[in-house]
Formats: structure tokens, C-alpha cells, sequence
């Protein structure tokens, strides 16, 4: 009797680590898969294809040559317009040369000092880049996320 409670015992803790594993196992998957998600978001939004449309021009028709008719002039009944030039023309006077970075430039981010910063400070940034990030997302993936946008 007494070895059969052993092998119940056996099998019993080997059917507890086993799930264990499993448990572990897929709480692993689920981590990694929010990570690529996270990532494929921001490599879609920073590296999106832009769309480009080459108009290609349209051959004129060449005219129908009969042996017996003559061809008729073609009469433009619109007048020719030139198009505006829309363009603001610029002036290289040297006073109006303006130094320093581009306006448009966000303030960079020392990936070094990210670790010394908040949550909701790292959530700011990545705000106003622009990327994209979960509510719940813990201080260690929001600073992957900003060294992976570089």
C-alpha cells in the first residue's frame, strides 16, 4: 500500500511542476508578443511607405491621314493661360539668416538618462513623438520603446 501512495505522490508533483511549466511557459509567450506587437507598431509608423503618383502624360492622338480629304486646321477655342506661379520667391539677404536648429526638430532625448525618469515623463515623450504605447505598459517597456525609436 505504502508504494502506491508513493507513486500517487510522484505523478501528483510531476503533474504540478509540469503545468507550472506550461503556465510559465505561456505567460513568456504572451510577454514577447506584446514586445514584437509594441515594435511592429512603431516600425510601421516611422518607416510607413509614402505614396507616390507618377502621372504619366498622355500621348496626343496623331491625326487620321485620308488619301482624298484634306485635314481641317484645328482651332483652339481656349485661350492660352499661363499658369501662375505660385511659388514665394526668396531673398539671400545675409540679415535674414536664421542659426541654430530647424524649428521643426524635437528636443532629442538622452537614451542615457532614461532610466532616472518617470513613467508618466516617459509617457509624455513618447506622446509627443508620436508613438504609440500601452496605458498599462510598465517603465521598462516604455524606455525600450524610446531606444528603439531612437
Amino acid at each position: 500500500m505504502q508504494l502506491t501512495y508513493v507513486a500517487v505522490v510522484v505523478l501528483a508533483s510531476m503533474v504540478f511542476v509540469l503545468s507550472g511549466m506550461i503556465g510559465y511557459l505561456y505567460w513568456q509567450q504572451t510577454k514577447i508578443l506584446q514586445q514584437i506587437q509594441s515594435l511592429a507598431i512603431v516600425i510601421s509608423s516611422q518607416f510607413a511607405p509614402r505614396m507616390v503618383v507618377h502621372h504619366e502624360p498622355e500621348p496626343e492622338p496623331e491625326p487620321e491621314e485620308n488619301a482624298g480629304v484634306e485635314a481641317e486646321p484645328q482651332v483652339k477655342t481656349e485661350p492660352d493661360v499661363k499658369p501662375e506661379d505660385d511659388r514665394l520667391s526668396v531673398d539671400d539677404s545675409p540679415a535674414e539668416h536664421v542659426t541654430g536648429p530647424p524649428p521643426d526638430k524635437k528636443a532629442e532625448v538622452d537614451i542615457d538618462d532614461l532610466d532616472s525618469k518617470t513613467a508618466a515623463q516617459l509617457r509624455d515623450i513618447l506622446t509627443q513623438r508620436g508613438i504609440p504605447f500601452g496605458k498599462r505598459d510598465a517603465k521598462t517597456v516604455l524606455v525600450q520603446l524610446l531606444k528603439a525609436a531612437g
